[in-house]
């Protein structure tokens, strides 16, 4: 009779070890999958910023399709395609039926993708809630017809496995298609595929994306540049994110000969000198092999880097929007919303946190269409991903709910975001964003991140005071010209009856009163039906001096094709950027300048389609126009430069000294110090 076995070898006889993927199977809610809507929001997100980063690292402008239809009472199918370098057939099971299973998780560089979770936890999920196997279809441009697959993902094992797979004509040279079977439900909105596919136009304005929708609504985002952002350069780690079991295993684990190799050439921010320092500091000869340094040693080492002042990790790892891209990004898909006034981008300088760079972008526009009665519109994005759930839990929400909007001009409660036709646009790229969950939607609180975000918002909010100021003044300005155009030409008609005289010519007084460069922009009336209509443009000095004044537009992308004409001829066409500028002109007093614009044909713009900007005179002096944006780096003429260093008009009025920029500006000064 065999002994009876002790509790604990009855314990011990039950424990057995957990794949990720059972783990994940019953904590699914851990990775957005917890309702059938943000499942399937989850599973759209996942494949399309794969075929995004794999569509870059490609050097290949994206065209990405996501398909969505019905499959039953309570099923979707989801299809998402792209235009990508393909993936080759031995990896296609492992990429989408094995979790933690990925090329970018050991990349120190920017990527929406890092864990090698995502789409593979999208096949598990659809797999857990229909049984029905994941389809892909992928072709690498060497090969001669696409591999196609069926895969369930073992939970058990965390390994595919294989339902069918066989070679497949397609029609595209390169590319991969997937295409799953899950429990889900569709209904637009906030937290919708198509929300997330409008942000992710915004930030990723060189990518096109189309979406099919399960009542067969077609919506494209055509892209708005036309060139790839620059490719993030991987480095490697810095000194000061490194934890002591993580500098151990990372000195055992060098290929380097010498500890001097090692801290210069496996770490960055240290030069030779700087790593000679610390290895003094250390108490370590720089000629010691990494792998004999243990226990005492290895944490003299690991405080000499931290106490050692080195040089900040580079920002090449990182691929920041640019403020350009942001607000072409903006106008791009917001349709037929016409805001009043886009704040230049903000774009603050690299900064580090645990080691890893960090870049805050902010964008704003303001006014217009836009709903005045209603929070603004947060659009929250990490890495090009927008962020569409937890707003309240995230650190971007946070700092933009603590800040005092009443000094920027809107209403605002306590703790929560400000009231007003406002969107706000704020972006963090790095090289490992501090999520708050597996999910990858907010942002975790860190002091170094929330200081930057608070710094960045700052900064669009005070372009948007002074703009409101503008605006008042501006508003004040137009209104007083409209009651002298209508009223004077009455008064001298009544004064030449009563003295029987001509009637006399009022330009000289308009000027006296006005004092402004007044810019109309209108469309040509006598041809409406005009396949390539007209629009003109007019600059009046009303001023009592000579103005040499520069005029810039900026127009939609597709004013500028083949057909586009003007008189005079512009000086610069700018197509990929939507800009024209037209030669310096000098306007004496109650001069007149007319442009003529002849759009292609088939393209209709209204005048609000038209910004137009004007350098060579003061913003108080400019009516129906704005200055030259500071953002744009545009080189002016020596004679613009000089009237501006001559100094503003006699009598006119003082500017607005506005004491918030004032304290920004120290604020930031202090902070670069």
């Amino acid at each position: 009779m065999p002994p009876k076995r002790t509790l604990a070898e009855e314990l011990a006889s039950r424990q057995r070890s957990i794949s990720v993927a059972e783990f994940f199977e019953r904590n699914r809610q851990i990775l957005g999958f917890d309702n059938p809507q943000r499942a399937l929001l989850t599973t759209v997100k996942e494949a399309v910023d794969n075929a995004l980063d794999a569509t870059e690292e490609a050097r290949v402008l994206p065209d990405v399709l996501v398909e969505i239809r019905k499959a039953g009472e309570d099923r979707l199918a989801v299809a998402v395609e792209d235009n990508g370098p393909g993936i080759l057939r031995r990896e296609v099971p492992n990429v989408f039926g094995r979790l933690l299973y990925g090329s970018r998780f050991h990349a120190n560089r920017q990527a929406r993708g890092q864990q090698g979770i995502g789409i593979s936890a999208a096949v598990l999920y659809a797999g857990l809630t229909t049984a029905t196997p994941t389809r892909i279809v992928s072709k690498v441009a060497e090969a001669p017809s696409a591999y196609e697959v069926e895969i369930l993902l073992d939970t058990a094992k965390n390994q595919p496995r294989i339902v069918r797979e066989d070679a497949l004509a397609w029609d595209r040279p390169q590319g991969t298609r997937v295409e799953l079977t899950l429990k889900a439900r569709y209904q637009r909105g906030r937290q919708s595929p198509y929300e997330y596919l409008r942000g992710t136009a915004i930030v990723n304005p060189h990518a096109r994306l189309t979406l099919v929708e399960t009542d067969g609504t077609r919506t494209t985002w055509e892209r708005a540049a036309p060139e790839l952002p620059a490719l993030p350069r991987e480095i490697p780690p810095h000194p000061h994110g490194l934890e002591l079991g993580e500098l151990d295993q990372r000195l055992h684990q060098s290929r380097s000969s010498t500890l001097l190799q090692f801290l210069s050439e496996d770490l960055s921010g240290l030069s030779r000198r700087a790593a000679g320092e610390v290895l003094t500091n250390a108490g370590v000869g720089p000629k010691t092999p990494p792998g004999s340094v243990t226990g005492p040693q290895v944490e003299s080492l690991l405080r000499a880097l931290k106490s050692t002042p080195l040089a900040p990790p580079s920002s090449d790892c990182l691929s920041p929007i640019g403020p350009l891209l942001i607000k072409r990004g903006l106008k791009n898909v917001l349709g037929s919303l016409r805001p009043d006034f886009y704040a230049p981008p903000v774009t603050r300088p690299p900064k580090v946190h645990a080691g890893c760079p960090f870049v805050v972008e902010v964008g704003l526009v303001y006014g217009g269409d836009l709903p005045s009665d209603q929070p603004i519109q947060l659009l929250r994005f990490a890495n090009r991903v927008p962020l569409l759930f937890q707003q309240g839990a995230c650190a971007i929400t946070t700092t933009v709910s603590e800040l005092d909007w009443h000094r920027y001009g809107l209403e605002q409660k306590n703790g929560a975001l400000p009231v007003g036709p406002v969107i706000l646009l704020v972006h963090l790229a790095s090289t490992k964003i501090p999520y708050t969950s597996e999910a990858k939607e907010a942002v975790a609180e860190t002091e170094e991140i929330t200081r930057e975000i608070a710094l960045a918002v700052q900064a669009a909010a005070r372009s948007m005071k002074v703009h409101l100021s503008r605006q008042v003044r501006r508003s004040f300005a137009e209104e007083k010209f409209r009651i002298i155009q209508r009223i004077l030409p009455r008064i001298a008609d009544k004064a030449s009856e009563i003295v029987q005289g001509p009637v006399p010519d009022l330009t000289r007084v308009i000027t006296k009163i006005m004092d402004v460069v007044a810019v109309e922009i209108r469309g040509d009336p006598k041809a409406p039906e005009d396949p390539a209509p007209l629009s003109n443009v007019t600059l009046v000095n009303y001023t009592d001096r000579k103005r040499r004044l520069e005029v810039f537009l900026e127009l939609p992308l597709e004013a500028l094709k083949e057909g586009f004409h003007a008189e005079p001829t512009p000086e610069l066409v700018q197509p990929e950027l939507g800009r024209v500028s037209f030669p310096l002109s000098e306007l004496s007093p109650n001069g007149r300048l007319e442009l003529k614009l002849r759009w292609p044909p088939g393209v209709k713009l209204e005048p609000e389609d038209v910004d137009v900007y004007v350098a060579g005179v003061d913003e108080s002096h400019l009516l129906g126009a704005e200055p030259l944006p500071g953002d744009w780096d545009v080189r002016l003429p020596a004679a613009l430069v000089e009237a501006a260093e001559a100094g503003p008009l006699t009598g006119a009025e003082p500017e607005e000294v506005d004491y918030d920029a004032a304290e920004g500006k120290e604020s930031v000064a202090s902070d670069e110090d």
